[in-house]
Parts: C-alpha cells; structure tokens; sequence
C-alpha cells in the first residue's frame, strides 16, 4: 500500500514537474473525460453507443479544434452529446492559453529560464506580470466575439430551421467558427451529412461572419490586446505588426491563387458550377479557412492538384501565436523567410522592422518548422501503408494523404480523402498528430524530456562543417 501511494506521488510529481508537462496533461485530462461521456448511449441519436473509435476521435478532434470526423456531428450526435463537443471545442479553443495561463500563476517555485520561456510563449505572454489581466482579456474576448457572431447566424438561421433549432446552430457555429474548429450541425438538415457550409455558397451573411470569427480567433489574443491598447497608445508591438502583416499577406494571395486556378474547374460541387458573383468569395472564404478553421464552400476532393498542394502549403503555416488554431504559426513563418533573406544578404543579424531578433528565437522557428515537417511527412508515409488498398485501386491518391496529414497536423479539419472512408488503422493514426498540432511538436517534446537541459561547463573548440 505504501509503495502504491509512493508511486502515484512519484507520478503527480513527474506530471507537474513542468509547465509544459502541465499544458499536455491538462488537455489529455479533458480529453480523458470528453470521451467518456461521448461513449455514453445518451450521446447519440440512436440511444446506443457511438463507439470506441468514433467518441476517441470526435473528442481529440474537438479538444484540438480540428474538425476532421469519422461520423457526422449533427446526425450522429444527439443534444447531449452536441453539448459536450461545444464544451470541448470552448475548452480546447481557450486551452492551449488559458490553462497554461492559470496553471503558471498558481506556480510559486523556481523553474528553468528555457522553461520558463517556453510557458510565456506557450500562452503568448511577454512577462508574468501580465498573466492575470491576460486571462480576463481572453475570456472577455472569446465571449464578445462569439456573442456578437451568434446574433448575426441567429439572423440567418432562424428563418431557415425554427427558433429552437436555428439558435442552437447558431451558438454552436460562433463558438466553432471563433474556435477555429471547423464542427458544423449542417448534417442533420437537407444539404446531407458532411455538408459544412456548402449550402450557404450564396448566403453572404453567414460567410462573412464566419470569416470574421476565423481571423479575430486565428490573430491570437495577444495581438487584440495590442490592438485595443494602440487606441491610445498609437503603436503597435513587433509581434503583432509580423502577425498581421504575414495574416493579410497570406489571406490576399491565397485568394487570388485559388480563383485563378479553380475559377472554370467544374468537378462536383466544384468553384466553377458557382455563379460569377459567388466565385471571388469563395475563394476568400477558402483561402481563410484552409489555415485553420476546417469549413468548406466547395467540394475539396475536386480541388486541381496545383490548388491541394498550395492548400497543404496554408495548413502548414496555420494561425497566429497564442491563438485558437494550429500549424507552425504565420510569426514562426515569417522569421523563417526573414532569416532566409538574412542569409542571402550576408547579414550576421536578423532585423524586422527596426527590431533586432534573438538567436533563440530563430533556433526555436527552426526546430517548429523542422518537427512539424518531418511530422507530416511521416504520417502521409504511414498512411500510404494502412491505405494501401484505396490508393491501388485508385479511389485515392498520395496528394490526398498529404492533404490529410497537414489538415490532422494544422487542426485545420478539411479533408480531400474523406477521412470516414479511411481505415480504422488510418484513423487512429491521425489522433496523436491532431494532439500534437495543437499542443505544439516543442511543447510535447520538453514535456516528455526525462532530464532538465543544461549547459556545456566546458568550452569546446569550434568546429566546421560543409553546408550546401
């Protein structure tokens, strides 16, 4: 007995050792929970258990905010079970901020400086005497933003499916859009299972607020609360300049490259069977929500090769720091690019607008960008393998795969394979990259790490190596 109650001492211990330890737990605990009550018979529709693998991977999808499913939310899940993956989808969109956030000020030891670096950026804070405030701004925005996008769906989807109904989707799409998750209750209604927004290509209303949610979740907290503070201050950070610089840059062109490219593509539920008018948003909408978000207006299995591969190019990069969504992140792309220019310029030091950046930070967007693409390149090599059979026959092809990859690692939730009609085995292969893509491939790394990093007490004689 008392070795039991010494090993689980030795296992809290070992969980709460680090702040990114803690970060990974916590959502793994929500996830624990999530799952549970998605397996109860309450959840479904049909009164009987969804199963194992459908509650494990509606519940990861959910808590990471992807939006890849293996069954449709809305004709699957009954009002229980819709409440508990809105629940996870408010957790896990918060979660990544907010727990770490709380978890940081509650901590009253002494913890490493790289540790201790990594927590900040983990929660997108510059100092921990901002901490506190940063957690009411976040609450206070995420509730104002999916306030006002819940009145504006109201508008649209009352008339459509009745006040009980048409509110209901309407709370439940705010919350997912703001969330960067992609879950959609459009299944259940006549568009069919699977649907996303695909029935609302002509409605503007409903694309624009849902764009509007995907950007101000995607911007990252840390940046509003830039923003609101330039009213009287009259500047704008580093940070929140590259965010929304590299944010307008990538929405703008990949706009315009998706509707040069998809503008006369006339494959099922293609851009090209949309009115003239309907085209140019669609590709803005497209173009938005391929970073993160996971909600379509047309039918990504008939996207031209050309437009996938850009698309995996979007969900790679992802959204803002310290934001609801997912893949490497817009600053961590944009100090590659600039350490790249560097280089080529024969500069020693990186300099952004009049901003030196620290070493540190570009060995860290170095290390992000390296995992994360060794990452999805091993999971489209694994997927060739447990889909061996659909990629023989020729139902789907590798470009699809790496569609998949990127969407699972990115939390973005498209898919050009469709990932019901993927093996079990594929399937689970895609839960621990959904994790790690929104917990972070750094974070998951120092919190399994069984030893503190330390320094070289020695000085070592330098040594060359041939590059290029």
């Amino acid at each position: 007995m008392l070795i039991r109650k010494r090993r689980t001492q030795e296992v809290f211990k070992w969980l709460l050792a680090k702040p990114a330890r803690m970060i990974m737990t916590s959502f793994l605990f929500v996830d624990i929970i999530g799952f549970v009550l998605l397996l109860l018979p309450l959840a479904s529709v049909t009164g009987r258990s969804v199963g194992i693998k459908t509650a494990l991977f509606t519940t990861v999808s959910s808590t990471c905010v992807t939006g890849l499913v293996v069954a449709d939310t809305a004709s699957t899940f009954s009002t229980f079970g819709r409440g508990v993956i809105l629940a996870l989808i408010q957790i896990g969109g918060l979660g990544l901020v907010t727990i770490s956030t709380f978890f940081i000020s509650l901590i009253r030891r002494k913890v490493g400086l790289r540790t201790r670096v990594l927590a900040q950026e983990s929660s997108g804070s510059f100092s921990f005497t901002e901490l506190p405030a940063l957690l009411r701004s976040i609450v206070l925005l995420t509730f104002a933003f999916e306030f006002i996008g819940f009145l504006l769906f109201a508008t649209q989807f009352v008339p459509l499916f009745g006040w009980s109904e048409g509110l209901a989707k309407a709370g439940f799409q705010s919350v997912s859009a703001f969330c960067n998750a992609g879950f959609d209750l459009m299944g259940d209604t006549k568009f069919g299972p699977y649907a996303s927004l695909t029935g609302f290509s002509g409605n503007p209303v409903v694309l624009f607020t849902t764009m509007f949610l995907i950007v101000s979740g995607g911007l990252g907290f840390i940046v509003w609360r830039d923003l609101f503070a330039s009213i009287k201050t009259k500047r704008l950070n580093i940070h929140s300049r590259i965010t929304l610089a590299a944010t307008a840059l990538l929405i703008l062109s990949g706009m315009l490259f998706i509707l040069s490219v998809e503008w006369n593509n006339e494959g099922e539920m293609a851009m090209g069977l949309l009115p003239t008018w309907q085209r140019p948003i669609a590709a803005l909408f497209q173009s938005i929500t391929m970073r993160t978000a996971g909600f379509n207006t047309i039918n990504m299995a008939t996207l031209l090769d050309g437009t996938k591969i850009f698309c995996v190019a979007l969900m790679f990069i992802g959204a803002g720091s310290g934001s609801t969504g997912g893949g490497i992140k817009v600053s961590t792309f944009w100090l590659l690019i600039y350490s790249v220019y560097s280089e080529i310029r024969g500069r020693t030091d990186i300099v952004i607008r009049k901003h030196q950046i620290a070493r540190v930070a570009v060995q860290r967007a170095i290390s992000i960008f390296v995992l994360a693409l060794g990452l999805v390149a091993l999971l489209s090599i694994v997927l060739t393998f447990t889909e061996s059979a659909s990629l023989a026959d020729g139902r789907i092809e590798y470009l699809d795969l790496l569609f998949e990859s990127a969407s699972a690692f990115g939390t973005v939730g498209v898919s050009a394979a469709s990932t019901p009609e993927l093996t079990s085995i594929g399937q689970m292969c895609l839960i621990p990259v959904m994790f790690i893509g929104r917990v972070g491939p750094i974070t998951v790394a120092v919190s399994l790490a069984l030893r503190e990093p330390k320094e070289y007490s020695s000085v070592f004689p330098e040594g060359k190596i041939h590059i290029g």
